[in-house]
């Protein structure tokens, strides 16, 4: 029978079935939405919940980080290499990482960088030269840092004139003040053309720039850290330079008794010879830079902390702590980042 012949009762019926159908079709699609939407928020609450724990150890891990390196510091007057011992604080048997957890500490020197906001026009554009600069890029480039950085600064260019930036998109204005990250450089003009791609990607110099230059203010430089690139910018030749990073790298062979690292400047002008400019050196550290990697699972918290040490006082002893804090450091900077997988796809 065709459709149309089929009784009323029946042409009801199948409407009937076909409704319930779609309803049951509609429930389906509402519920695998709901199931969907209820385990992602429980993924996404469970991941805070383990961030936290991991945000905890990381934590830990750095007052232990700095306990050790404050146990350093004491017993030799000083921290000065990675060689006293406290490359790896967390060796020791007094730290245990969390259940299920792995921990990794960095501790980088950035007193073995030159101090950008110590850097007059002359150290900049010299700074330049250095990275591979042509002399008129130099100088453009000190001219940019300077107009940005400092308020008395008047820019001998066009394209440096801080009133400039208020015709950019957006418009902004310079800060008067020193870097506080690196990715600020993308918003200082000439800047942006030498250290960025047109994508706006750091390029290969931005990254030399980096491995150069601290954005930390400190008085000099850790000849036991200093890298090549700052004993080349200091004026020291390739033999001053290879002298003092075979004496840094242990070697150099020394009396017996000697560590391998210098313990003051006399001891570097004693390899180099006293007539070797040391000027803006000295053999402490003045600011470390602390990361600190908890993983579990696929999930990793980043954490990293700026200190400066306290300077021992004029009798020899540390200095006083601190405000606030339980070891002799200044705390300058600190920064968290949470590594998460992505979700799975809906």
């Amino acid at each position: 029978m065709t459709p149309s012949r089929l009784p009323d009762s029946a042409r009801r019926r199948g409407s009937v079935i076909v409704v319930v159908l779609a309803m049951v079709t509609l429930a389906a699609f509402f519920l695998a939405r709901f199931i969907e939407r209820s385990l992602t928020e429980l993924m996404v609450e469970a991941r805070a919940r383990q961030s936290e724990r991991l945000r905890a150890g990381a934590q830990s891990a750095l007052e232990a980080t700095l306990a050790a390196l404050a146990d350093y510091q004491a017993a030799d007057n000083g921290l000065r290499s990675p060689a006293q011992g406290w490359g790896e604080p967390l060796a020791g048997p007094d730290y245990s990482p969390p259940a299920g957890t792995t921990v990794a500490v960095a501790i980088e020197d950035e007193s073995g960088k030159v101090s950008l906001p110590r850097m007059n026009a002359p150290a900049l554009q010299a700074l330049g030269r250095q990275l591979g600069l042509k002399d008129g890029d130099a100088d453009r480039l000190a001219d940019a840092l300077l107009g940005w950085t400092k308020r008395e600064h008047a820019s001998v260019r066009h394209e440096t004139d801080p009133r400039n930036y208020e015709f950019e998109d957006p418009p902004h204005r310079p800060p008067g003040r020193p870097l506080e990250s690196l990715g600020e450089l993308a918003a200082i003009a000439v800047a942006r053309e030498l250290f960025f791609t047109p994508a706006g990607r750091p390029n290969e110099l931005h990254g030399r720039f980096a491995r150069t230059v601290s954005l930390i203010d400190f008085p000099a430089v850790n000849l036991n850290a200093a890298r090549s690139e700052t004993l080349a910018l200091a004026g020291l030749d390739e033999d001053q330079i290879e002298r003092i990073t075979a004496f840094n790298s242990g070697a150099t062979r020394r009396p017996p008794g000697t560590p391998p690292y210098f313990r003051s400047i006399a001891e570097a002008q004693a390899l180099l010879g006293a007539t070797v400019p040391l000027a803006g050196f000295d053999t402490v550290v003045r600011c470390l830079r602390i990361r600190v990697t908890v993983r579990e699972g696929a999930i990793a918290y980043h954490l990293t902390a700026v200190v400066q040490p306290v300077a021992p006082a004029a009798d020899g002893t540390a200095g006083p702590a601190a405000p606030g804090l339980q070891y002799p450091f200044t705390l300058l900077a600190f920064e968290e980042d949470v590594e998460l997988p992505n979700l799975p796809p809906s």
